[in-house]
């Protein structure tokens, strides 16, 4: 196994994504970024400009509002956000796509939007919580813009979102009505789960630049096609959990899990589960979409859908074997805590928790 050190992630640590990138936006449109030090970075959509940001020689006080400490005011230079005379909201949360992408290391940073810029747009900002006006703002269009925020789709207009069912803009979040699970190693209350998307439904999208013995080791469910068959269907079944394929550029190469975790077998376990806590499990089936960048892409994508599909999820958890490669992988490029190992009746595992906060400042989303 190759050497991982599990050097906990901190924000700062978070990288930029490349200072030249294409993204292709869930719709398919193209967002050209160029960011060339000393120039202003730029954004193009479909190859027609859509917004640049440049530093002017001002300032606004980033602190956390309301904390006002002498000791911890600190001020930024400013971003200028030019935005072409057609630009819309859409236009504008594309604009902030790219600039996140390139200022991943700070959660906090201020802009001031065009002053030709319409009201709407303004109003757009603030009642989004993509940013709030700032206690030294100087112009109207003085903004203190939040990195968390953008990440949480904050403002995402539901065709640019990366959830693609059923996104939280235009679905409220499902109402709390009491439920009761009774299986073999569980019998508690949780909330009544949402209906799953149909099968062949796509769940979640984002741009990131099988059945072997190898698999086998991990997940033990080595079988004839009948027995994959008929796990599927169970998964298929069960309101808590939800079977999903995970496609590169549409090729498929890897399944992955997602469930809430109240009631799964695992809470009997680790115990103290929230309401709307919910867990992962992915295995790269095909050899060719292996390797570090990869698997830690899809362990974001999936832990990202998790909290984008229900603002109350405040943790997501992992439990792997404790003895798989994977694991100091998982310590090591995942800002989650290793909680500790534990006993179940199939396997040891090590219990890996991922906290709403931590993962909006420091997980790698590009």
């Amino acid at each position: 196994m190759d050497r991982v050190d599990p050097i906990p992630l901190l924000q700062h640590d978070a990288q930029d994504a490349p200072a030249d990138i294409d993204l292709v936006l869930p719709d398919a449109l193209r967002l050209r970024i160029r960011d060339a030090g000393a120039q202003p970075l730029t954004v193009h959509i479909d190859g027609t400009f859509l917004a640049s940001f440049h530093i002017i020689d001002r300032t606004l006080i980033t602190t956390i509002p309301g904390l006002l400490n002498d000791d911890r005011i600190h001020p930024e230079k400013i971003y200028q956000v030019n935005l072409a005379q057609s630009a819309s909201i859409d236009g504008l949360w594309m604009a902030l796509y790219a600039f996140w992408l390139r200022r991943t290391s700070f959660e906090r940073l201020p802009i001031s939007l065009d002053t030709s810029a319409d009201q709407s747009l303004l109003d757009y900002v603030l009642s989004s919580g993509l940013g709030y006006s700032p206690p030294d703002a100087q112009e109207v269009t003085d903004f203190i813009i939040v990195r968390s925020s953008f990440w949480q789709g904050a403002g995402a207009p539901p065709h640019l979102h990366w959830l693609r069912y059923h996104t939280p803009s235009i679905t409220p979040p499902f109402p709390h009505i009491t439920s009761f699970t009774r299986g073999p190693n569980v019998i508690t209350t949780h909330p009544l789960r949402p209906p799953k998307p149909p099968p062949g439904t796509v769940l979640y999208t984002r741009y990131i630049a099988s059945n072997s013995e190898r698999v086998n080791i991990g997940w033990r469910e080595r079988g004839p096609d009948e027995k994959h068959r008929a796990y599927l269907a169970e998964k298929l079944a069960d309101p808590h959990s939800m079977g999903l394929m995970v496609a590169w550029d549409g090729e498929l190469g890897g399944y992955a899990e997602m469930s809430w975790v109240k009631e799964d077998h695992v809470n009997s376990f680790v115990g103290g589960l929230g309401e709307y806590d919910q867990g992962t499990h992915y295995l790269a089936g095909e050899d060719k979409f292996r390797g570090r960048h990869r698997f830690t892409a899809v362990m974001t994508s999936l832990k990202h859908a998790c909290f984008l599909r229900d603002p109350r999820t405040d943790v997501v958890i992992g439990e792997p074997r404790f003895d798989l490669p994977i694991v100091p992988r998982l310590i090591a490029f995942l800002p989650q805590e290793f909680n500790r190992e534990f006993e179940m009746p199939h396997k040891r595992a090590v219990f890996f928790v991922l906290r709403r906060e931590r993962f909006f400042q420091a997980a790698t989303l590009y």
